[in-house]
């Protein structure tokens, strides 16, 4: 699945519907236990790599880039390395020849979309996936009586699923007529690629950015192991325990407009945690703060973290969050506690 980000204004029924159709759209999802992926080996398919039974009692099922990924996690391999730095011939030998190592038995689970395979998992992996995700949600929303209080804000789609929600009644006016939410990124992944996150973060609505905080407190994870009820008991205990660090952020953001930033220009050249184009974009969204064509050389800590809020728009779904991140540590670093 392509990445998506889609910045919305949806009740939770609505935007949990169009994360269950764009799934839907991936083709129809099953998984398959594989007792041995030892007595399997990877052949060629067109352009593709397949994964095929030795007994032939399967047809070679196409793997994807993130199937492939998986198979060589299970595998014990240097994913990036074989991925990106081996060619063709030598991504297929190595793949067979560590499956053929006599390691004994390696059980897995396929996860299989369109007769796919787009992940290759533990067979200990709880299968959590859209439909799961937005019902459990939903579920414990009700619960806490704050279903009619949610808006969505923000859905996103691909190897990460995110829904950003907002709860207008908690709602500041930081400076006159801009005004931030309290909120909660809910995150997952159906390609083993993430386990489940409830991360408090604030929603800034004039320019539709976020904001999340670096520190572990206001982050829960859950990951796809074991019980899936499991999975269900602390997604509904970590939506309140997330919207109370929420609050705490929303004070310290409210006093990042009296706190004064220094030495913008060096401070900017400094985020080594930026690309040269992201930096770039938080200069240019300085300068507009500001009126000016030039860099300013002060300015509040809110224009700085705006800034950089501002560039994740650019970004596929996993770099926005990370980017938001950062954002959020520039402010603990200014702000303070």
């Amino acid at each position: 699945m392509a990445p998506s980000w889609a910045d919305v204004d949806l009740s939770f029924d609505d935007a949990a519907q169009r994360l269950i159709e764009v799934h839907a759209d991936d083709g129809e999802a099953r998984d398959l236990a594989i007792p041995d992926l030892r007595t399997w080996g990877v052949v060629p398919d067109d352009k593709y790599f397949a994964l095929a039974p030795l007994g032939g009692h399967h047809e070679p099922m196409r793997l994807r880039a993130t199937g492939l990924s998986g198979l060589l996690g299970r595998l014990g391999a240097p994913v990036e390395f074989v991925r990106d730095k081996l060619t063709a011939p030598l991504q297929l030998a190595t793949c067979n020849y560590l499956l053929s190592r006599d390691d004994g038995s390696l059980s897995g689970l396929l996860r299989l979309r369109a007769g796919q395979i787009s992940a290759v998992v533990s067979d200990r992996y709880a299968p959590f996936d859209a439909e799961q995700l937005v019902d459990t949600v939903r579920d414990a929303l009700v619960h806490h009586g704050a279903l009619d209080d949610v808006r969505v804000r923000s859905v996103a789609s691909g190897l990460t699923d995110v829904l950003r929600l907002t709860f207008p009644s908690d709602s500041v006016a930081v400076k006159v007529g801009d005004v931030s939410q309290i909120g909660l990124d809910i995150s997952s992944s159906s390609f083993g690629r993430s386990a489940v996150h409830i991360q408090s973060m604030l929603w800034r609505l004039v320019c539709t950015n976020g904001l999340r905080m670096p520190e572990r407190q206001g982050r829960f994870s859950f990951r796809h192991v074991g019980d899936v009820d499991r999975l269900r008991d602390g997604i509904r205990e970590a939506i309140p325990a997330a919207l109370t660090h929420a609050r705490g952020t929303m004070d310290r953001w409210r006093r990042a407009v009296t706190v004064m930033v220094d030495r913008v220009a060096e401070l900017v050249d400094g985020m080594r945690d930026l690309t040269g184009v992201e930096r770039g974009r938080v200069r240019d969204e300085l300068r507009l703060a500001h009126g000016s064509a030039e860099l300013p050389d002060r300015t509040d800590a809110y224009n700085l973290v705006n800034a950089l809020t501002a560039a994740a728009h650019d970004a596929e779904p996993a770099r926005r969050l990370e980017l938001e991140t950062i954002a959020g540590r520039v402010l603990r670093q200014q702000v303070g506690p």
